[in-house]
C-alpha cells in the first residue's frame, strides 16, 4: 500500500496543505509508503516572469487558500509577487526536491514543506541556489552532496521522468491517493480537511 502525493512548488493550494501533508506523512509514514511526485505545472511554455496583473491574481487566489487552509501567507510574500523581474519556473524547485528524494528520503516532505515556505512565507527566490543551501543547512542535510546532485544531469533527467510520471496520476494539485494492490483511491483532490483524509484512508486500509 502506498500514499502517493502529487503537488507542484509553485502552486499556492499546494503551499496551503502542507500541514495536512506533513500530519498524514507522520501518522502513516510507519505502515504505509508515501511518494512525494512534483509536477511541474510551470514548466516548458507555461514558465514566464511575473506580472502586476499576475500579482493581483495570486493576491485574490491567494486570500482564499488562506481563509480555506489556515495557512498564512507572508507579507514578504506579497513583495516578492510584484518583482518582475522573478521567473516562475517549477522545474528548480521541483529538481531540488527530486535531489533530496534521492539522498534523503525520509527528509522529502519536511524539505518540500520548508521549499514551499521560502517562497509562500518568506518571500525567497526559488531559483535562488542560496535559497536551497539555507534550507539544507536548517534541516542538516550536506550542502555539497546536494548541490552535486542538484546539478548534475542524472537529477536533471530523473526531474523531467517525475513530471511525466505525476501527470500519469493527476492533472490539478495537490492530489492524494491511495495505492492498493495497483488500484488508486482518490483521497483529496483541490483541499481536504486533515479528519477527512484520515476517515478515508482508514476505511481503505482497514
Amino acid at each position: 500500500m502506498k500514499l502517493i502525493y502529487i503537488m507542484d512548488p509553485l502552486c499556492g493550494w499546494c503551499y496551503g496543505n502542507i500541514v495536512n501533508t506533513q500530519k498524514i506523512y507522520n501518522k502513516y509514514k510507519d505502515i504505509l509508503d508515501f511518494e512525494l511526485l512534483p509536477a511541474g505545472m510551470w514548466t516548458g511554455a507555461n514558465t514566464r516572469s511575473q506580472s502586476k496583473a499576475m500579482a493581483q491574481y495570486f493576491k485574490k487566489h491567494d486570500l482564499q487558500v488562506e481563509q480555506t487552509t489556515g495557512t498564512e501567507f507572508g507579507e514578504d510574500y506579497f513583495i516578492l509577487i510584484e518583482d518582475e523581474n522573478i521567473v516562475l519556473d517549477s522545474e528548480l524547485p521541483s529538481r531540488a526536491i527530486v535531489a533530496v528524494k534521492k539522498l534523503w528520503p525520509e527528509k522529502t516532505v519536511s524539505f518540500t514543506a520548508e521549499v514551499q515556505k521560502a517562497r509562500y512565507l518568506h518571500g525567497k527566490d526559488l531559483n535562488s541556489n542560496q535559497t536551497y543551501l539555507q534550507i539544507c543547512d536548517d534541516l542538516k542535510l550536506d550542502i555539497e552532496q546536494f548541490i552535486e546532485a542538484f546539478h548534475s544531469d542524472f537529477i536533471k533527467k530523473d526531474t523531467l521522468e517525475t513530471f511525466e510520471q505525476a501527470r500519469q496520476y493527476a492533472t490539478s494539485y495537490p492530489t492524494l491517493l491511495l495505492e492498493i494492490k495497483n488500484k488508486k483511491f482518490i483521497l483529496e483532490q483541490g483541499y481536504a480537511g486533515f479528519e477527512t483524509i484520515v476517515e478515508r484512508i482508514e476505511k481503505l486500509i482497514y
